[in-house]
């Protein structure tokens, strides 16, 4: 089946050598193997890359982006290779405008009392 060109993908880590590019505190951990992770093409020194985060890493306005390109969730490049589950997952942040809490991972989630901290 050929690539769909959309500039995002959803796949399984295929190492744990990725490092999240989601907001703070995450960004910067592994992704580890087997993982699900979202990817936004990029540009750097003339070559197309893959810039990844972690599933729970994905913003309300990456998914705002998202619908802006693709009319679909089951458009998203990879998305037919992914388990049933998993596109679950991503057919309900699609309707709901958010990633669920419970896959946002613990590197992500900021210690009690610095969000009031922020404010």
């Amino acid at each position: 089946m050929a690539e769909k060109s959309t500039g995002y993908r959803v796949e399984y880590a295929s190492s744990a050598r990725a490092k999240c590019k989601g907001p703070k505190p995450c960004a910067g951990t592994a992704i580890d193997k087997g993982e699900l992770r979202f990817g936004t093409l990029v540009e750097i020194r003339s070559a197309h890359t893959f810039q990844w985060r972690h599933w729970g890493c994905v913003t309300s306005r990456i998914l705002d982006n998202l619908k802006k390109n693709i009319s679909e969730p089951n458009d998203l490049d990879g998305f037919d290779a992914l388990q049933e589950a998993d596109q679950a997952k991503i057919i309900k942040a699609w309707q709901d405008g958010h990633v669920a809490d419970e896959d946002i991972p613990e590197s992500a989630r900021k210690p009690e009392g610095e969000e009031s901290e922020e404010k």
